[in-house]
């Protein structure tokens, strides 16, 4: 056993970093899973806004317009899931308080319970979502002037860390996006519980009647509903790859660009050895008439005191 211990190998670098990709992938999947129905939610208001606020940390400009628009965008997006999750919440009552099948499925009233309290958390949750938002300087605030430690302050209350990201931070960016997760998932619960409800008598294989009819039409709009949400979500999720290979592309170009000007003007700039041939062969005009005779200096200089003394004495 000791000379197994011994030979066993020490895990190389190169097997580290496979075992870390494996890790990030998995997040990876796991997260979208979750984040599916209000993933461009999630992205455009949390993940890729916090994701920002933390690079832009040695930038004081850059870091104050992100906070700045970041703000605005989560008071809508909080202002949006309150709306949504109170119709959700009387949807959710309505739909309990009309079912008239007997004895449905229990996972029908499940689904509905659930849809009910993502409803209520989600409403809540934003409220105190708010609250937080307002220790956060107002936009008119938010500009050059404001201070270095206010700035700091505002920092560390939307990532919740100082220097490194911690299980703090990691809790406030789940924080930040649990009302719409709440919100989302209690339509997508609510919607669930509707189809078992519809559906029960597909289900238990109940005698043909008018209800497995009702199912039948239910699903044929419902299924056209569904199909549409998911190419619409396909196109949305097309756009941004589009978007994203844009501004890459955009991003080279203009490093390109650039390269290219400072490349030429390096190129037309005049050497030293030109530059000095052509300072001698410059000849001065002052230096050719003083030498023919035509021009003095001196007495230019005298005239000019001459007149200016006078001038000068006729303004008093």
């Amino acid at each position: 056993m000791a000379d197994r211990a011994q030979t066993q190998a020490p895990p190389t670098s190169k097997n580290v970093k496979h075992s870390t990709r494996w890790i990030v992938f998995l997040t990876e999947v796991i997260l979208i899973i979750f984040t599916a129905p209000y993933r461009r939610t999630f992205k455009l208001y949390t993940w890729k806004p916090i994701r920002e606020i933390r690079a832009a940390d040695g930038d004081r400009t850059v870091l104050v317009a992100k906070i700045r628009d970041w703000k605005t965008d989560k008071y809508a997006e909080l202002q949006s899931v309150q709306v949504a999750a109170s119709f959700c919440t009387g949807a959710t009552l309505a739909t309990i308080s009309w079912s008239t099948v007997p004895n449905p499925i229990w996972l029908a009233d499940a689904l509905w319970f659930s849809s009910l309290i993502c409803s209520v958390w989600g409403i809540i949750t934003s409220i105190q979502i708010k609250s937080i938002l307002d220790d956060i300087p107002d936009k008119d605030q938010l500009n050059e002037r404001l201070s270095e430690l206010e700035l700091k302050r505002t920092k560390r209350v939307i990532l919740r860390y100082k220097k490194r990201p911690g299980v703090g931070h990691w809790i406030m960016l789940f924080l930040w996006q649990f009302p719409s997760m709440t919100m989302s998932y209690a339509w997508c619960t609510f919607l669930s519980g509707l189809t078992v409800y519809v559906c029960t008598p597909f289900i238990r294989r109940d005698e043909w009647g008018n209800h497995h009819k009702i199912a039948i039409m239910y699903l044929i709009v419902g299924s056209i509903g569904f199909c549409t949400y998911l190419f619409s979500t396909c196109f949305v999720f097309a756009g941004e790859k589009e978007l994203q290979r844009s501004v890459n592309t955009t991003r080279i170009n203009t490093n390109d660009m650039e390269s290219g000007v400072d490349l030429l003007s390096t190129s037309k700039k005049p050497s030293d050895a030109t530059n000095r041939r052509r300072s001698s062969e410059i000849v001065d005009p002052v230096e050719n008439l003083q030498s023919g005779g035509l021009f003095d200096v001196t007495k230019g200089s005298r005239d000019g005191e001459e007149s200016g003394n006078s001038k000068r004495q006729l303004l008093y």
